[in-house]
């Protein structure tokens, strides 16, 4: 009883703005008393002007990311040929970045789910300029390898700008304008290789210039969050209402509407409290009276009845204590379903996305090889036989054509997007992420077949990047719906480090077994990608149309 009693005081206090944060006002709360949520107020706010802002200041750092994950299939070849490195110590060079990227995932989602959107993408963003800069001063093969790492770790954090990014807004938005912010990406990646095309083509400078200006961009980012404030649902379970309204003043103010009237409370707290006023009603209690302790005793003195206890918010912790704990990912059956598909699913994602980025250019690079070899200019592919390793002295660099090629690939990002736009509300998250999985496997399947002309595998590849953009971006909406608030950073950063255990091994298919067998490394990405579509069709719920939820208990 004591127990409960605590809990109870615990949400008066909060009740009526007394809680720790200085600059909450006192607020008279009463029975009577209309109260909103987060959620409603977002949701009344609609979508406007301070989304907009938004979406840019998220999207930017979705750009410096895309930018630091493109580099690496120019970056490798580059420095195989400088330094002249075996396959396995070229695929090295983008297995520390993600390994750094692993490392850092999780951990980045546990800070920003204790200390605060905002504050986390913030020195996010300062990591990653710090670490990009100096990596492009790397004077030998071994430090090259320790700053990418660093890159990594620091990048791994800018996948949260989809969490800070949900939490504004409106449910029937969400999906389109998280699959839209997939554009930055795009942009990023297109902007790298116009960048490379620059540096290494047309001024014919090295590697390290390409890191250095690689490495600008984000200090834009780090200037933009001057105008955008942190997430009131943030806010409102680290038991900072008078905060969170603040913000929420702040954003129906730009967009020109109104927040809801009466009090802002957790979503727990207000299931609680419709609960709770049933129980007075029954006891006949006076709907103007402030609501006290007694208020919360039946009849005889006793606390409210069993069944309204359980409904209380008492998972909320607002000392942080409760916040991103890992093994909250695993506290239910549902949840231990749900979390084990998405790590599958992200693996396959991002094992199947980079490594269509990485295989592009080594599979002109083999081409150019055989053209070398047989001396001639066959823009014929053959799958046959094991391609050349190229020695230091004899190695091939990528030219203006091939850049153009690369191009053309890398845009197939934009209709993969448009695509998932398109279908994600009318079918689902779950059919959505499973159509474009099977798709992929199409098109791998159709790499298998040899010999195979230049521009059919150029489509093919085309084909392949497009739909696992699309489906990479359908589990970035899929995954923040589908979990609390509480939880919801570390459990999309848990996600991104089983991701990077993908990309960490990818780059030994798409660049070593890929010298060995073709076909083997085509195959592997097919298998992969029929696992993860059948994956998506296991997954527990369908998130679309739904609130994002708060407390672990709903």
């Amino acid at each position: 009883t004591s127990v409960l009693e605590e809990q109870m005081d615990v949400r008066l206090r909060q009740f009526s703005g007394t809680d720790e944060d200085e600059e909450d006002e006192h607020v008279e709360f009463t029975i009577s008393d209309n109260v909103y949520t987060v959620e409603d107020a977002i949701e009344a706010c609609g979508f406007g002007w301070f989304q907009i802002k938004l979406s840019v200041v998220a999207g930017l750092v979705w750009v410096v990311d895309a930018m630091e994950i493109m580099v690496l299939s120019i970056l490798a070849p580059e420095a195989r040929c400088d330094y002249g490195l075996e396959p396995y110590q070229e695929s090295l060079i983008t297995t520390v970045v993600f390994g750094g990227m692993f490392l850092g995932a999780g951990l980045w989602g546990k800070f920003l789910d204790k200390f605060g959107r905002k504050r986390g993408l913030f020195i996010i963003c300062v990591f990653v300029s710090v670490t990009s800069f100096i990596s492009a001063f790397a004077p030998n093969y071994i430090s090259l390898l320790v700053f990418r790492c660093a890159v990594g770790f620091s990048v791994a954090g800018s996948a949260q700008a989809a969490t800070y990014y949900a939490e504004f807004l409106p449910a029937k938005n969400r999906a389109f304008c998280i699959v839209l912010m997939e554009m930055f990406w795009a942009l990023g990646t297109i902007g790298e290789v116009l960048l490379a095309m620059l540096i290494l083509g047309r001024l014919d400078l090295n590697w390290h210039w390409l890191l250095g200006f690689t490495a600008v961009p984000v200090v834009i980012d780090l200037l933009a969050f001057v105008f955008v404030p942190e997430s009131p649902f943030y806010y409102i379970t680290a038991g900072k209402n008078g905060k969170a309204k603040k913000v929420l003043e702040r954003v129906a103010r730009d967009n020109g509407t109104k927040l809801p009237s009466g009090q802002l409370v957790s979503t727990g707290e207000k299931r609680w409290i419709e609960l709770l006023r049933k129980d007075i009603q029954e006891s006949e209690t006076q709907p103007n009276e402030p609501l006290t302790e007694e208020h919360m005793s039946d009849s005889n003195g006793e606390l409210p009845n069993e069944d309204t206890a359980k409904l209380m918010p008492k998972e909320i912790d607002y000392t942080g204590g409760t916040r991103g704990r890992f093994f909250d990912l695993f506290s239910s059956p549902d949840r231990i379903h749900l979390t084990s598909l998405l790590w599958v699913l992200w693996f396959g994602a991002a094992f199947g996305y980079y490594g269509v980025v990485l295989l592009t250019t080594e599979m002109l690079n083999i081409l150019k090889e055989q053209q070398d070899m047989s001396n001639t200019s066959s823009n014929v592919l053959q799958c046959v036989g094991s391609a050349p390793a190229p020695t230091h002295g004899n190695c091939t660099h990528l030219e203006t054509d091939d850049y153009i090629q690369l191009l053309w690939t890398t845009a197939a990002e934009i209709p993969g997007i448009l695509l998932t736009m398109l279908i994600i509300e009318k079918l689902g998250r779950k059919i959505t992420v499973a159509a474009e999985f099977f798709l992929a496997v199409l098109f791998f399947f159709l790499m298998y077949i040899c010999p195979i002309h230049k521009y059919v595998l150029l489509a093919l590849i085309f084909g392949a990047r497009g739909v696992l953009t699309g489906a990479f971006q359908a589990i970035y909406v899929y995954t923040p719906e589908a979990y609390p608030t509480a939880i919801r950073a570390i459990g999309l950063g848990t996600c991104s480090s089983v991701a990077r255990l993908g990309a960490m091994i990818t780059p030994f298919v798409a660049e070593a077994l890929l010298r060995t067998s073709l076909r083997g490394g085509e195959g592997t990405y097919a298998a992969v990608s029929f696992v993860c579509g059948v994956g998506a069709l296991l997954l527990p719920l369908e998130t679309k149309g739904r609130g994002l939820q708060e407390s672990l208990g709903t």
